[in-house]
């Protein structure tokens, strides 16, 4: 049965309305499911198609908090054991979409403004320690992210996805992990999904939006964003602020058509139009 243009326009606000009230329930159907992040992707792509100078970061922070909005809505029946003080992830390579990587930068000079240099120099100090280790050499080092501060996170509410979705339900096995062991941490099912949501949407809004959904090197990428106070608009803009950071592309790897299908999905979907055949 074909859907009218109209009738895709009231599903896309009635979605955009629940999400920002509820974000996503994992309990309901997979359609369910694509339509809560179509409505996230039609948030985050007026955000980024405003005129505010700060509206990559002020994606970010949107998304985020569909992240924590989601996960009161589905909580786990697991205890996660991560709490301040635990600072053994934070030793691993973390890579952030350039809209997160603006926000933790925004964060830290309204937050730090009278320290700013000294944090600058212990990103920078932290980017020298790491640039160019794999993510398999990385904890190898135990060089600690550049915005940890005695063992804690000091940008901790504007940590990237990346960081809000790796938690453990075992401080033991992390900590046996940083001494060198070869672990699985185990992160419940919940904040793997919520957090495959909240970027999946990210993409679909920024590719929506003409901007690179790349993820970059966080300790690098933070660097940048912290030495050049206009990086923001001029990515907006369309330079590749962060040529130099090792970056993750969003379509490279075997999952690339995969990963193309489900952004066409939500971008139609966003744009109240048809949705694209099945590969």
């Amino acid at each position: 049965m074909s859907v009218s243009r109209q009738q895709r326009r009231a599903r896309l606000k009635e979605s955009v309305d629940h999400v920002t009230r509820y974000g996503i329930a994992l309990d309901d159907p997979p359609a369910g499911q694509v339509w809560a992040m179509i409505g996230l992707t039609r948030i985050l792509i007026d955000i980024l198609d405003g005129r505010g100078p700060a509206r990559a970061s002020e994606a970010a922070k949107r998304a985020h908090e569909f992240f924590d909005q989601s996960l009161k809505r589905n909580p786990s029946n697991h205890k996660i054991e991560c709490a301040k003080g635990c600072g053994f992830c934070c030793h691993l390579r973390v890579s952030a979409m350039a809209p997160e990587v603006f926000h933790v930068a925004n964060f830290v000079r309204k937050q730090f403004a009278g320290e700013l240099d000294k944090v600058i120099d212990q990103v920078r100090a932290a980017d020298g320690n790491s640039r160019g280790l794999s993510s398999r050499d990385r904890p190898l080092h135990k060089f600690p992210c550049g915005l940890l501060v005695a063992n804690a996170c000091s940008v901790y509410v504007a940590r990237p996805s990346a960081c809000r979705g790796l938690t453990s339900i075992s401080v033991k096995t992390c900590e046996r992990g940083y001494n060198g062991e070869e672990v699985e941490v185990q992160t419940p099912a919940v904040w793997t999904e919520i957090r495959q949501a909240h970027n999946q949407a990210m993409w679909a809004a920024l590719t929506a939006s003409g901007l690179p959904a790349h993820s970059y090197e966080l300790n690098h990428a933070m660097l940048v964003a912290l030495e050049t106070p206009d990086a923001e608009s001029r990515w907006l803009k369309g330079e590749d602020v962060f040529a130099g950071v090792s970056s993750d592309r969003l379509l490279a790897g075997q999952d690339a058509p995969r990963k193309q299908h489900l952004i066409d999905v939500l971008v139609a979907g966003a744009l109240a139009k048809d949705f694209p055949p099945n590969p």
